[in-house]
């Protein structure tokens, strides 16, 4: 086939593809943000590149409806042949508070705003005289022990002992802890055979075994056999009972289908992935395909391919050879090819995995993780730039810089859960946020007894706590709530006094009704 007898467009919700397998180095100011994300028009060239939402896909009707974000303007896209690669979401319902206290790891943003704010913990706590909230800003809660979440804590617990060393020295290595929750019997399941079920996988236990010594060495606290049940905006409750504060959580505890895959008309497997042939055509259509983690792939060697970057790559690979021979009318070549290969870095130079079911560990493999992690990037140029980061890192440290604003926007809308005992707001340590509960209970506290009791629709706050002569408010159910600055809510109330009364002007901004509070916030802000 000559160039130019498919015309290809490629839709997706950024202008980059970013590479997840670096995430972690990212976060640990070892190489900077914008290496691992590769600029989409580059690395799908000369494919048309269409920025935006997909909001539905008609496949009777072959059209994909679009919507940008500046405005949610739609736009149609008509196709002969549709491949499916929209990936997996986080599983935002596991626990409660996850969905408004975690840092998730699947998107660049979350990552970046990751990376930004263990800096402003360590920067925070420098100046911060209480122990108690000092011990809580140093203190990083990783969910999950699998791949991802024992490769963020060996870097962020690596990174931690060279920012104690040399940017923070007013700052001890031991008052830093890094704590990983697992529910399983072992940290990294994949290298012990229970992550996949489908078929006969080998098993490592001595790999399993060195990367367990490996990050406690590096200071990594390991809580096993034990899940989390909620988290909040100062502590996360466990399992077993206890709870750790602290102001960061890290969740890498699973994922779900795409919503947009629940449209479509498709066959599906138990865990919702699309269904495909052995040409990786979705089963039972001639003109829609399916890749990556929203697809289930039959494996060679049984059961079907694991949501892995390396099988993403070679199964695009392959549905664009097919989708070229459909086009062609020739024969279509079979998926059979597997990834024999599996590890991660671990912090502190180090690695373990396999390679063909040989087990490998320490500095060799994770010199060997590097080569194979630089292939799998899309673009030359972003090649160049993680090379130039690994080479200049050792010699002038780690970047500390925080990328990007560190305010939230004005009338920023947070959303937070707490914990039946836990306190929302108290006088001893006054904070600047207006919360109005939208579910739960919570008792007024003066003088260590109730006074008074708040339900959905009231709000609480420094100033409020002044006016009534109460001491704190505290969660007697598990409690939801959303919350603005003062200021925020000030200037709030400003606006929508000002163009339509939504409450009684006796009444303050803090007890607007929650619907309205939401629709304002779902607003585009104005233009400059």
């Amino acid at each position: 086939m000559r160039a130019g007898d498919v015309d290809v467009t490629v839709v997706s919700r950024t202008n980059y593809s970013c590479l997840h397998g670096l995430i972690a180095e990212m976060i640990t100011g070892r190489i900077s943000p914008g290496a691992i994300a590769s600029p989409a028009r580059r690395v799908f060239a000369p494919a048309h590149v269409h920025v935006a939402e997909i909001e539905s896909i008609d496949l009777d009707a072959h059209r994909v409806v679009t919507s940008r974000s500046i405005d949610g303007a739609h736009r149609e896209l008509e196709f002969d042949q549709a491949v499916l690669a929209l990936g997996s979401t986080e599983n935002l319902d596991a626990y409660p508070g996850l969905r408004e206290h975690a840092f998730k790891l699947k998107s660049f943003e979350d990552s970046l705003r990751l990376r930004n704010h263990i800096v402003e913990m360590f920067e925070l706590a420098d100046a911060e005289a209480d122990p108690e909230e000092r011990r809580r800003l140093l203190t990083f809660f990783i969910a999950g022990g699998g791949y991802s979440g024992s490769e963020v804590a060996g870097e962020l617990a690596d990174y931690a002992t060279l920012l104690t060393k040399r940017e923070y020295p007013g700052l001890s290595r031991d008052e830093v802890r890094v704590v990983v929750v697992h529910p399983g019997p072992t940290l990294l399941p994949e290298l012990y055979g229970s992550g996949n079920m489908e078929r006969e996988v080998k098993s490592f236990p001595k790999l399993v075994e060195f990367g367990t010594r490996h990050v406690e060495k590096l200071g990594v606290e390991l809580m096993l056999e034990t899940r989390v049940v909620g988290a909040t905006p100062t502590d996360v409750y466990l399992s077993d009972g206890t709870h750790v504060p602290t102001r960061t959580i890290i969740s890498t505890v699973g994922t779900k289908p795409n919503p947009l895959l629940d449209t479509l008309d498709v066959e599906r497997d138990s865990r919702g992935r699309v269904v495909t042939d052995e040409f990786l055509r979705v089963r039972g259509r001639e003109d829609l395909w399916a890749v990556g983690d929203c697809a289930s792939i039959a494996h060679p060697d049984g059961g079907t391919c694991p949501p892995v970057a390396l099988y993403a790559e070679q199964q695009g690979l392959h549905v664009g050879g097919n989708v070229a021979r459909a086009a062609r009318c020739e024969r279509l070549v079979p998926y059979k090819r597997a990834v024999r290969m599996q590890g991660i870095s671990i912090g502190g130079r180090t690695a373990v995995g396999e390679i063909h079911g040989i087990g490998l560990k320490g500095t060799l493999p994770w010199i060997v993780w590097r080569i194979v992690i630089s292939r799998v990037i899309p673009s030359w140029d972003r090649r160049l730039r993680i090379a130039a980061d690994w080479l200049l890192w050792p010699l002038v440290g780690r970047d500390i810089v925080q990328v990007g604003p560190s305010e939230r926007d004005d009338y920023d809308v947070r959303h937070n859960v707490f914990q039946p005992g836990e306190t929302i707001v108290e006088r001893a340590r006054p904070v600047r946020f207006v919360h109005i509960l939208i579910e739960g209970e919570a008792d007024l506290l003066q003088d260590g007894g109730v006074v008074d009791s708040l339900a959905g629709g009231d709000h609480c706050g420094r100033k409020w706590l002044e006016l009534r002569g109460g001491d704190a408010v505290r969660a007697r159910s598990l409690v939801r709530t959303v919350s603005l600055r003062e200021d925020e809510a000030n200037r709030l109330q400003d606006v929508l006094l000002s163009s339509r009364p939504l409450v009684a002007t006796t009444r303050s901004i803090a007890t607007v009704d929650v619907e309205e509070l939401r629709r304002a916030e779902a607003q585009p802000p104005a233009a400059p």
